[in-house]
């Protein structure tokens, strides 16, 4: 299936590894310019040299901070200029991480008792400033080309908040970046703009091997035992994997998807319990 990608500028955030550098991978696949970036230089450049083999000459990269709004529009400059105006955004950055140098050194989402307000305020910038950054910044492109791509990489806990681990902080942010995707997703149907809004389950990416790893830590017990619980929750009996995570955003970018926008669809293997 022709998916109409071909020479669409995307930006792709948390691009050098897991769900964002597979997305990447498949848009440019498809015959879309893709501006990788990421806050990890050697990540950044991996990545670009294994998409580049697949989609020669189509992908781009910058080292940036994508929560902080400066670094963002010099990013979309610079997929602007090298590219041409930027169509498809795609916004996919971590949260409830302390600590973003030591990455999978643990989750920080805490719990309502001990976490203090400077975290609440850290998880907002990272999860909610940082869509609504790339979202803001790209919007121009789109609404002059009346085509636009905005796509959110977010979780279940925007739907359906944990309760059973200490997740405090993305149960309390996620809803607010969904809340506000459903809001622009209504504004901008009628200028040709579809946003949506995915609501990950357990992808099984570098970051969340570690977690797994530190909840065994934690809890006393080995990975197998941690995880096998786990997967007895998930009716596909498996966490996810990035391909698929890409395979539905690259068709939520397509032109058949026109018709989809203002949606928070899961990809969980079946383990939400929502209608």
């Amino acid at each position: 299936m022709d998916y109409g990608l071909e020479g669409k500028v995307a930006v792709v955030s948390g691009a050098s590894r897991g769900i964002g550098r597979a997305i990447a991978r498949t848009l440019a696949g498809e015959g879309a310019m893709v501006m990788l970036c990421a806050r990890t230089r050697g990540h950044l450049d991996d990545a670009a040299s294994e998409i580049d083999a697949i989609a020669p000459g189509r992908v781009g990269t910058a080292r940036a901070d994508m929560t902080q709004p400066d670094q963002v529009q010099q990013v979309v400059t610079e997929a602007r200029e090298r590219f041409g105006p930027v169509q498809i955004a795609i916004s996919n950055v971590i949260g409830h991480v302390i600590d973003p140098e030591q990455e999978g050194a643990g989750p920080g989402a805490g719990t309502f008792e001990t976490m203090p307000a400077e975290e609440y305020r850290a998880e907002f910038q990272n999860l909610f400033v940082s869509a609504w950054a790339l979202a803001h910044l790209s919007l121009p492109d789109m609404r002059e080309a009346r085509w636009g791509r905005i796509c959110n990489i977010g979780s279940g806990v925007a739907r359906e908040p944990t309760t059973d681990l200490p997740h405090v902080l993305p149960n309390t942010v996620r809803p607010a970046v969904a809340g506000m995707y459903r809001m622009l997703a209504g504004r901008l149907a009628p200028e040709g703009v579809t946003v949506n809004n995915i609501l990950t389950g357990s992808i099984l990416t570098e970051r969340n091997l570690s977690y797994w790893n530190w909840l065994a830590d934690q809890r006393g017990a080995t990975f197998d035992e941690v995880t096998s619980t786990f997967h007895g929750r998930i009716p596909l009996r498996r966490q996810g994997r990035p391909e698929e995570m890409a395979a539905l955003v690259a068709f939520l970018c397509s032109n058949q998807a026109s018709h989809i926008t203002g949606q928070s669809i899961p990809v969980d293997g079946g383990i939400s319990r929502h209608l």
